[in-house]
């Protein structure tokens, strides 16, 4: 840094005619002033560091000059020594030579400064970025394992192994569009001849929506039982659900008892998709009665519907995840594809129509879903 400030005072001694300005001399100027005063400047550091902006840079001026002038007038000497000029001379050396040098070290010297100012202060706003993306990091690690351990609670509420009984096949998935979902589906066994099927979908995604599926299987739970029917069964939860829902919120739900010993479904639904009824035949049913979602109109009254079963019928359940999903075209893959599915593919057990259902909406979106998926077949042998 000296050699170049010194080829840049040499430039500008040797173009104004200052005296004894050959390189040489010039060099050991700039050397002998660089030196003393960054040791100057160090011992009056205090004097300026740490103060608001301007003060900051008034008391730096002020403290460069007071170290500039004796440290030129100590390089005039070593320079005039080195080349035996008169001391006589010193008073005209110093004011040619040594002023245009104390103007020399002024500009350089607050150059330096505001480059080292600026340099502290991004290596200030570096580090502290850094703190914030470590601190980020750690916080997304700690909520990803949160939402790990929420995904497992959340599996852990739907049925690990689906009830069966006689004459009768279910078969049911579940795949949330994050890590965790609102999406619901249970299968409850009364006895050796009756099951009860329930599928519900939570409005929104994420840890709300999980929260409220986790309220409604336990509500589910405390209040189904083989003598409750579907209807009342809806009325009981939408009581419990209004008294325990935000008012921006709401579910949708679909329960189905089938009994086996009469070939029956009876269903009550709360705003939910129909479910779609295969009758061997070809023909598709939509099971379309029902009333609003749970969560919005305390006492409500549900209707309870009732269909007969025959061999060979399939009965499918699903949210809004399936029939919505879109592909790279825009359309939706809607009830009337789906019936259409289970139609030509109706023969297939439980298990393997839902595995066609599933892979065959996969393929429609490519993939992409945008919302949790859900799906629970009846099979009737």
């Amino acid at each position: 840094m000296f050699f170049a400030a010194g080829i840049a005072l040499f430039a500008i001694a040797w173009a104004i005619g200052t005296p004894f300005a050959t390189f040489g001399s010039v060099l050991l100027y700039s050397f002998i002033v660089g030196n003393l005063v960054s040791l100057g400047m160090g011992w009056l550091s205090p004097f300026y560091m740490n103060r608001r902006f301007p003060f900051d840079w008034l008391a730096y001026l002020i403290c460069l000059f007071g170290a500039a002038v004796p440290s030129s007038g100590f390089a005039v000497l070593a320079v005039m020594a080195a080349y035996r000029a008169p001391l006589a001379s010193f008073s005209s050396q110093f004011w040619s030579g040594g002023r245009l040098g104390i103007l020399a070290v002024m500009i350089v010297g607050s150059i330096y400064h505001a480059y080292d100012r600026t340099r502290v202060k991004l290596e200030s706003h570096n580090r502290e970025l850094q703190r914030t993306l470590e601190i980020g990091e750690t916080q997304s690690q700690l909520q990803l394992q949160e939402l790990g351990k929420a995904r497992e609670i959340q599996e852990g509420l739907l049925p690990k192994r689906i009830p069966q009984i006689r004459g009768y096949e279910v078969a049911g998935t579940w795949q949330p569009a994050r890590v965790v979902g609102g999406d619901y589906f249970d299968v409850l066994k009364f006895g050796d001849r009756t099951i009860g099927l329930c599928i519900g979908d939570v409005v929104g995604q994420g840890v709300s929506a999980a929260l409220l599926m986790a309220n409604l299987q336990a509500s589910v739970r405390a209040l189904t039982a083989e003598d409750v029917s579907t209807g009342a069964l809806m009325e009981k939860l939408n009581n419990v659900i209004c008294n325990n829902i935000a008012p921006d919120k709401f579910i949708t739900f679909c329960y189905c008892k089938i009994d086996a010993a009469r070939s029956s479904l009876t269903y009550a639904n709360a705003g939910h998709w129909s479910p779609v009824l295969l009758r061997k035949s070809g023909k598709a049913i939509l099971l379309e009665e029902g009333g609003a979602p749970l969560g919005i109109f305390a006492d409500r009254k549900f209707e309870e519907m009732e269909m007969q079963l025959e061999s060979g019928d399939r009965l499918i359940l699903y949210t809004d995840g399936v029939t919505e999903a879109t592909n790279a075209s825009g359309e939706e893959y809607t009830v009337p594809r789906l019936s259409a599915l289970g139609t030509r593919w109706i023969a297939l057990s439980a298990s393997d129509l839902l595995e066609k259902i599933r892979s065959e909406v996969s393929s429609f979106c490519d993939g992409s879903f945008h919302d949790d998926v859900t799906l629970v077949v009846l099979a009737v042998k």
